[in-house]
């Protein structure tokens, strides 16, 4: 008896969960299909493509995956991340000096030979740029160069616009000397405040290639920059660095990246009658990153070079970007071709019985879904999955219709509701019945 019992709650439960899984396809104006090339795991993998970061809210919040019988698949969205691991040191600072240059000199000492391959250099000042020369020694005596020509640039005195950082090729030197060289305005040696050296490790997470269409290309020679506009053609798109294409074998510029998605927009005119009427506006450039490119040669001809542009983490890229490079006195940098690479979100979900499953997107009012997929799944860059594809967007034919939302699984079989309903209740009286003669039967 408890054996059916538990065999028709479990049938009720199924059926109130698949009525609660069921969703409203009209307010969904895409649809995509999920392929599938085979199916040797539990969970699917998909990468979100870029069509779909272009109609979704920026939180991704509307996606839905929904099967052949019109009801939700659960899901979870993930995002691979980048592992940098850093181990900082703390050398001894020695021999601080100044040459007939007014240079200023300073050397690092570990202690031993240690393996470090980057160094940020703080120097006191405001609008600078200051050539660094950083050499390599193990008996404090005789230095050889790591890097023939880096530069420190300051464009005002905000921590954010302050770049210290030099990147050097791997080495195991006990001592690095550090040169910094003044302007050819600056009549005194450059303070250098602090110098902080590390070793890090970079692990990456695979990038998409996304292209970039220039648009505009403009030169203010009065500033000394180069202007350009360029096209993503979608947008909110998870962007993590910008590459650049650059001709010049040796150059050093600030570089900073401004975006909208609109060139204009549209501004509502009050009037004196009920008419409604708008006026178009240009849309400001909002700041999206900045930092600086470089690419000159060290010690026996290496060349060393920085030319990407990261994005902070958690900003999506918006459709149209402007690169303004800084130019200072310096003749004009030259862009080749521009780039982008971003990191995209995966859609974890378990397909079931069922291979026939597409994802919607594009709903104003739907809201972020809750599924215990969440919590099964704490790591899903662990587990083995299938890989799967979505097809490029369509329209979604149910949308804005009227009177085509699914009817939820209790009204399409009310019969066969009542009949489940009838054996419960019967079975429940038996089993109390049987339970009431067996009390009895014990007092007894």
């Amino acid at each position: 008896m408890k054996k059916v019992i538990l065999y028709i709650t479990t049938i009720l439960f199924t059926a109130i969960t698949s009525n609660a899984l069921a969703i409203d396809l009209t307010k969904w104006k895409y649809c995509s299909e999920i392929t599938l090339d085979s199916w040797a795991e539990k969970y699917v993998t998909a990468d979100i493509i870029p069509e779909v970061y272009d109609v979704a809210k920026s939180d991704l919040s509307d996606i839905r995956i929904i099967d052949s019988n019109r009801r939700q698949v659960p899901y979870l969205l993930t995002k691979p991340k980048d592992i940098t691991p850093k181990h900082k040191y703390l050398p001894d600072i020695i021999n601080r000096s100044t040459d007939d240059k007014n240079n200023s000199l300073v050397t690092l000492d570990f202690g031993k030979q240690t393996i470090n391959n980057y160094i940020e250099v703080e120097t006191a000042g405001r609008n600078f740029r200051r050539a660094v020369k950083v050499e390599g020694s193990n008996d404090n005596v005789t230095f050889f160069t790591i890097v023939e020509q880096a530069f420190l640039f300051a464009i005002d005195n905000k921590v954010k616009s302050r770049f210290n950082s030099i990147d050097l090729p791997a080495n195991d030197y006990r001592y690095l000397r550090i040169t910094v060289a003044p302007m050819t305005t600056e009549q005194k040696s450059p303070v250098i405040k602090e110098l902080r050296a590390f070793n890090r490790d970079k692990k990456l997470a695979n990038r998409i290639p996304i292209e970039m269409v220039c648009v505009n290309h403009t030169e203010d020679k009065e500033k000394n920059l180069s202007i350009y506009e360029y096209n993503l053609k979608f947008r909110n798109l998870p962007i993590s660095e910008i590459q650049l294409s650059i001709v010049d074998e040796s150059f050093y510029r600030h570089i900073t990246v401004d975006g909208r998605d609109a060139s204009t927009r549209k501004v509502k005119i009050d009037s004196e009658d009920n008419r409604e009427r708008f006026r178009e506006v240009e849309e400001k450039w909002k700041s999206l990153t900045s930092g600086t490119v470089y690419r000159y040669s060290s010690t026996k001809g290496k060349k060393n070079e920085r030319i990407a542009l990261s994005i902070p983490s958690g900003k999506q890229a918006y459709r149209h970007l402007k690169i303004t490079v800084r130019n200072y006195d310096d003749r004009p940098l030259k862009l080749e071709t521009v780039s982008a690479k971003m990191v995209t979100h995966q859609i974890v979900f378990d397909a079931g019985n069922s291979l026939n499953a597409s994802l919607y997107v594009g709903s104003e009012s739907a809201i972020r879904p809750k599924y215990d997929i969440t919590h099964k799944l704490d790591k899903p860059s662990e587990i083995k999955t299938t890989l799967a594809r979505l097809s490029s967007l369509s329209e979604n034919p149910l949308f804005g219709k009227v009177g085509q939302k699914p009817q939820p699984w209790t009204e399409r079989h009310k019969v066969l509701l009542l009949i489940i309903m009838a054996v419960v209740v019967l079975a429940l009286g038996g089993f109390i019945l049987k339970s009431f003669k067996s009390i009895q039967s014990n007092q007894a």
